[in-house]
């Protein structure tokens, strides 16, 4: 039985600063969860909010889960759909806080079996390769951060666009210069263009071999995205669009986007994104599991997902390599390979005494 529950809100800053169309930030801010059992099962899970994607705040997510905390001691974690779907019918949205939750119970129950998570959602390798990020900036240290991430072994390539097309196109044209041919390159311009906007940035780049952008334009135009997908060959995937399976049905509805890129923190955690992904692959599109910036515990949660399901076959789970400390370990990356260890659950340790030096405040 669930007997405990403790959440931290922590604060650590970020490397450099990182900018995408939707803004800019210098810190990770997010709610580490901690859910214990009368067997001595601790279950670990993680919300970060988005006041941009999501419309959550730290205090919003500390107070979903004081009230959740009222819903979950004292029931079975191996009833773990139920709780689950009974929280998420408790309140409307907030998917990040529900995410926190989610990751612990699934954590608890992979514990209790004994097996790692990926095993116990189906089985798979331990390690995926991941695309890694360059936020955006000026065009000449893009290009020196692109080098770098490729001498490293880096072998694909996310560019953040955007904010201003004439420089996105310059930035990315200059960096695959830089890179060579045998480099990935993913685009995302975060809902930042205009659909005339779009397609002419696209168009632009289609003999650059970009393997697909991300979220080209507002994420409630879809008949737009349909619009800048069928006027370019560059593959689009939705991302904004897409927080549960209705989001998903739509989009496919509509021939709005290629691929759909799933998160926990929109899905609400590792159930919903189990129903976005089967939904995708009835109707044969294509997923990837992406990230916000998160530590290791969330990215952990996603990394066993998108090993465990075949429509899953692109990740950008690279938003813990940004923090400037950790506060769990478990994960490790290689070139452009996330790995995670053999331990069962998550795989992963929490530094107590990290979360302490990082703490906003506890519950």
């Amino acid at each position: 039985m669930i007997t405990g529950l403790r959440a931290y809100a922590i604060r650590v800053p970020l490397i450099e600063e990182f900018r995408i169309a939707l803004g800019a930030s210098v810190y990770y801010e997010g709610v580490i969860v901690e859910v214990s059992t009368d067997e001595g099962i601790v279950g670990y899970g993680e919300g970060v909010p988005s006041r941009r994607i999501t419309g959550e705040t730290t205090d919003s997510i500390l107070s979903l889960i004081s009230r959740f905390r009222r819903m979950l001691v004292g029931k079975d974690p191996l009833n773990y759909v139920e709780l689950l779907e009974r929280i998420d019918r408790a309140v409307l949205g907030n998917p990040a806080a529900k995410a926190a939750i989610d990751i612990a119970i699934f954590d608890i129950v992979a514990k209790k079996y004994g097996v790692p998570l990926r095993t116990f959602l189906g089985g798979g390798p331990n390690s995926f390769e991941t695309s890694v990020t360059i936020g955006i900036m000026d065009k000449e240290t893009a290009v020196r951060k692109a080098t770098r991430l490729v001498e490293d072994g880096v072998t694909i390539l996310k560019i953040k666009i955007g904010l201003n097309p004439t420089e996105d196109i310059e930035r990315v044209v200059a960096i695959r210069k830089a890179v060579g041919d045998d480099i990935r390159i993913r685009i995302d311009a975060n809902q930042g263009y205009t659909v005339k906007q779009a397609i002419r940035v696209l168009r632009a780049l289609e003999n650059v071999d970009i393997e697909y952008c991300e979220q080209p334009v507002h994420w409630r135009d879809l008949s737009g995205m349909r619009e800048v997908r069928r006027k370019t060959e560059i593959p689009i995937m939705a991302d904004e669009s897409v927080h549960g399976p209705r989001d998903a049905l739509e989009v496919i509805k509509l021939d709005a986007a290629d691929m759909i890129n799933i998160k926990l923190m929109k899905s609400g955690g590792i159930l919903g994104a189990i129903k976005i992904a089967h939904i995708c692959e009835a109707a044969g599109v294509e997923c990837q599991i992406g990230c916000m910036s998160e530590t290791r515990i969330a990215i952990s949660a996603g990394l066993h997902l998108a090993v465990s399901l075949d429509i899953i076959k692109y990740s950008d789970l690279d938003g813990y390599l940004f923090l400037s400390d950790s506060v769990a370990n478990g994960l490790s990356f290689e070139k452009s390979k996330n790995k995670i260890s053999d331990g069962c659950g998550l795989g992963i340790n929490v530094d107590k005494k990290k979360l302490e030096k990082y703490l906003i405040t506890k519950i």
